[in-house]
């Protein structure tokens, strides 16, 4: 695996790919490993467990591994992760509880701590907000939220419910959107077509935390992308979702739900992005070829790994755009817009026919939302 990276972050990603992958053996690079760099690589990944998973596989008397003070710092480090899942699970089956047992609505977890429980230990990943998606239909939904939560901030896909729990959490009216409306609203009747299943595979949390309901696999494997792209377009992706992605992928499939899916990726305007998280997936984090949805992408793949390498995890470290810092909306909207350009030849339908177009419907929907809401 060779990615156009300099020496130290070509070290960082092969440990990386060492501790994701349960067969892999201690690579050359480690014996030049700087623990400190590669702590802050990890912050701003947003992957400080995973590697630190990877720092526990380590034969103890090794001659590589980190001096015991350094090993002290990471296991601090990693143990406050461990705090935060238990803290976000807990919130995740009490809200799930508090919104069946006050009106009776339904709900799975989207990422988060579903994601969190396929990781070979349940207290890994670092954990975000907490994202609900129900059985029942938009404006409803909006009107019981406002009436416990009446400054609850309103978006295009999700309205914000914080106030409950600890954990931030929103509660989804769809679980994801395309910037081509088009592809969206394809996307959109998929979601439809299998909503249905989705309430219905509950899952016992870790130390007796409650239960929640996940998706099945294969509705994963079809939003989890289109959640990765999204940002990917929007503000930018880490590595952290890329990982969600591969122990999602690591569950396995069958052959008919590969094709059924490739197929459906196809036609929502993913599968040329998929094939580059593909690519990322198999060259840097040794995916089995097996396990690969669609075929690989190299060109867009080598684009996906120089992004999540600059901008770290959601954007929050891409020094190249201003995003954030209170501007107003237009002034995001057209940072997004250019930045999005450097895109445009992989990406045309995404880039230059949808979000453009697409960022003025979000705003509109919200208004006509806001509207049904006091009616």
């Amino acid at each position: 695996m060779t990615v156009h990276t300099d020496s130290r972050q070509q070290a960082f990603l092969e440990f990386l790919r060492f501790a994701v992958d349960e067969n892999a053996v201690e690579p050359q690079s480690i014996a030049t490993l700087d623990w400190e760099e590669l702590l802050s690589f990890g912050v701003e990944q947003t992957i400080i467990g995973i590697l630190f998973h990877g720092l526990k596989k380590m034969r103890p008397d090794g001659p590589n591994r980190p001096d015991k003070y350094m090993v002290a710092k990471w296991f601090a480090t990693s143990e406050y992760l461990v705090a935060e899942n238990r803290q976000a699970y807990r919130d995740a089956a009490a809200l799930t509880r508090y919104l069946y047992g006050k009106a009776g609505i339904k709900s799975c977890v989207l990422k988060g701590q579903g994601n969190a429980m396929m990781y070979p230990d349940p207290y890994m990943r670092t954990p975000g907000d907490i994202d609900l998606w129900t059985d029942r239909d938009t404006v409803p939904l909006l009107k019981f939220i406002l009436s416990e939560q009446p400054d609850a901030g309103i978006e295009y896909h999700h309205v914000d419910f914080s106030g409950f729990t600890k954990t931030p959490a929103e509660i989804h009216f769809f679980p994801s959107f395309m910037g081509n409306l088009f592809h969206e609203y394809r996307l959109r009747k998929y979601f439809e077509r299998v909503k249905s299943q989705q309430f219905t595979r509950i899952v016992t949390l870790p130390d007796n935390a409650g239960r929640i309901c996940v998706p099945t696999d294969s509705f994963n494997r079809v939003f989890q992308m289109s959640h990765i792209m999204h940002h990917f377009y929007f503000e930018g992706v880490g590595l952290r979702q890329i990982i969600d992605y591969y122990y999602l992928l690591k569950r396995g499939f069958t052959d008919e739900e590969r094709r059924e899916e490739d197929r459906l990726l196809g036609r929502i305007g993913m599968r040329r992005f998929a094939g580059g998280v593909m690519w990322v997936l198999h060259e840097v984090l040794g995916l089995e070829e097996r396990l690969l949805l669609v075929p690989t992408d190299e060109k867009f793949g080598r684009l996906l790994m120089r992004e999540m390498l600059l901008a770290g995890n959601f954007g929050h470290h891409d020094t190249r755009y201003a995003f954030g810092g209170g501007k107003s909306p237009y002034v995001q909207y057209f940072i997004e817009t250019f930045r999005n350009l450097h895109f445009a030849m992989l990406s045309p339908s995404e880039t230059i026919w949808g979000r453009p177009v697409s960022r003025w419907w979000h705003m509109l929907y919200k208004a006509w939302l806001r509207r049904q809401v006091k009616k």
